[in-house]
């Protein structure tokens, strides 16, 4: 009587993070799998669990499976999976794995994409096209990723491991975000540290180590570059356009004062009078416009006749990057065509009317709210004084050491210098009102000569509080303006307003109706 030996086999399972391994996909191959096994007489002699991309087979539990089949070569028949895109989701890879696998004299299979005979020519067919399927199917949702990160972090929503002091979170809207965590007011309080100016890093480090923050003399110094506690988003650091910083969804551990305070302490300069890089004044629209044929930007550039003229001339235009034909105009033709619109966006008188109301409103709201900010500043100003002269009394009856009573002095008068800067910031209520009212009517009423009488990097930040999206010009002319919305709502005519007012049976509030971006307010008075 004869009998045929039972095939062998070990099981490979993989999900793509850690988080999928806590869900029913690592239960569901490793069910299909036995199935397999015990239909097919299969012997299963164990399993292999990766939590790793399928991009490339750098993960350390393949690597160990492919050692287990090295060394028990020729007692294991088979190296199973549930599908092809468990195993690889990499075409060139994939295909090289499965040649050292079978030069063990081990067959590699799948039991969703099961192959009878695995050493046919058809079998290296339909497993190259599967593997490659799998391979686009990574790509796009690699791009579809990419993209829902950047959009959520261009609206503010902070999604990838949050940084000390947070916590994550699901937001109202049931997206992923993240809160302060128990540890936030030991971060707070780190900060506030730091910005006194009498602890180096390493001192803060060995101290909130004691307090249960969890810190390094590497860390610490990321930790206080980081915005995220000022509750802003930094789109440049992830190369998202616009490339600013954006007001994040998650509540903000520190101020933003705080957090600038911090910077210019560390990097010796402070960082809230950090002018922008200068821009070329004769194509202050340069990248903001795009090529009407390819859609790449364009860009602003200078040439000459050359310097062998008798004389040298200079000609200026916006140019395509690719170079696309009759996609190249003269600045003094662009701008000119920019302010004729400008010129013509013109709010109705009772939009008007409104903008001044809610301006008044606002800025009487803020001095109110400024009163009492000088009046805490004011007490704060007090107590330290009183600190000064009792620390100076102990001092001159030997109860405080002279190296301590130093530093705490100057620690003090660091203070005090911080709460008079600030307090000066807060002038005369009624010449505030009218630098006010002037400034934020004449932004309304006229954008054009705003504009044309801007610096170069006024220019670039109105441009960007003016419109949503790129410009195109074609044919002396541009194509529809991507206008902010506000300011087209801001600009039609009575009856539109009217209707709008009848409809909703309200004014618009003034935080639902700000035109202007950061920087460009008036200075606070």
């Amino acid at each position: 009587m004869s009998t045929t030996k039972n095939k062998t086999a070990i099981g490979y399972l993989r999900v793509s993070s850690v988080g999928q391994a806590n869900g029913t996909s690592l239960d569901s191959q490793k069910e299909s799998i036995e199935n397999l096994c015990m239909a097919k007489g299969i012997l299963l002699l164990r399993f292999y669990i990766d939590k790793f991309s399928g991009k490339n087979f750098n993960r350390p539990e393949f690597k160990k499976a492919y050692q287990f089949l090295e060394d028990n070569r020729g007692d294991i028949d088979m190296f199973l999976t549930k599908r092809i895109d468990r195993f690889t989701r990499d075409t060139q890879t994939g295909l090289e794995a499965i040649s050292k696998i079978n030069k063990l004299g081990v067959e590699v299979n799948y039991v969703d994409d099961w192959i009878e005979d695995t050493k046919s020519p058809q079998a290296g067919m339909i497993t190259t096209i599967k593997m490659a399927v799998s391979e686009y199917e990574r790509k796009v949702i690699s791009e579809r990723c990419r993209l829902g990160e950047k959009k959520a972090l261009r609206n503010g929503r902070y999604i990838f491991s949050p940084p000390i002091g947070y916590e994550r979170t699901v937001l109202d809207n049931g997206k992923k975000g993240m809160k302060p965590s128990e540890y936030y007011s030991l971060v707070k309080e780190l900060f506030e540290d730091y910005s006194k100016g009498i602890y180096s890093q390493l001192e803060l480090v060995n101290k909130y180590k004691q307090k249960g923050l969890k810190i390094s003399k590497s860390s610490i110094s990321l930790l206080l570059d980081n915005v995220l506690y000022a509750g802003l988003v930094d789109l440049n650091k992830y190369k998202i356009h616009p490339y600013k910083k954006v007001k994040g969804l998650h509540k903000a551990i520190i101020s933003e004062e705080l957090f600038y305070k911090v910077q210019s302490i560390k990097d010796g300069k402070n960082r809230m009078i950090k002018k922008i890089r200068p821009k070329n004044s004769k194509f202050p629209l340069s990248a903001l416009m795009t090529c009407a044929n390819c859609g790449s930007p364009m860009y602003g550039s200078t040439s000459n006749n050359g310097k062998s003229k008798k004389i040298t001339r200079e000609y200026s235009f916006y140019r395509c990057k690719n170079n696309c034909k009759g996609q190249s105009y003269k600045p003094i033709i662009v701008h000119k065509e920019l302010l004729n619109i400008l010129s013509k966006v013109t709010p109705s008188p009772n939009i008007v009317r409104l903008y001044k109301t809610i301006l008044i409103e606002g800025y009487e709201d803020s001095k109110s709210k400024n009163i009492q900010v000088v009046k805490k500043i004011n007490r704060n100003i007090r107590d330290k004084e009183q600190m000064q002269l009792k620390l100076t009394e102990k001092y001159a009856v030997g109860k405080i050491q002279e190296d301590i009573y130093k530093k705490t002095i100057q620690n003090i008068n660091i203070v005090l210098n911080e709460l008079q800067v600030e307090k000066s910031k807060y002038g005369d209520s009624k010449k505030g009102l009218d630098k006010y009212l002037m400034f934020g009517m004449s932004l309304l009423m006229n954008l054009d000569t705003t504009y044309d009488k801007a610096p170069i990097d006024v220019k670039i930040q109105l441009l960007g509080s003016y419109f949503t999206g790129n410009l195109i010009f074609e044919n002396k002319n541009f194509r529809t303006l991507p206008f902010n919305p506000i300011i087209e709502l801001m600009s039609r005519y009575n009856k539109d307003f009217d209707s709008l007012q009848k409809k909703t049976g309200e004014y618009f509030s003034i935080n639902s109706c700000s035109v202007l971006e950061a920087g460009l307010e008036p200075a606070r008075t």
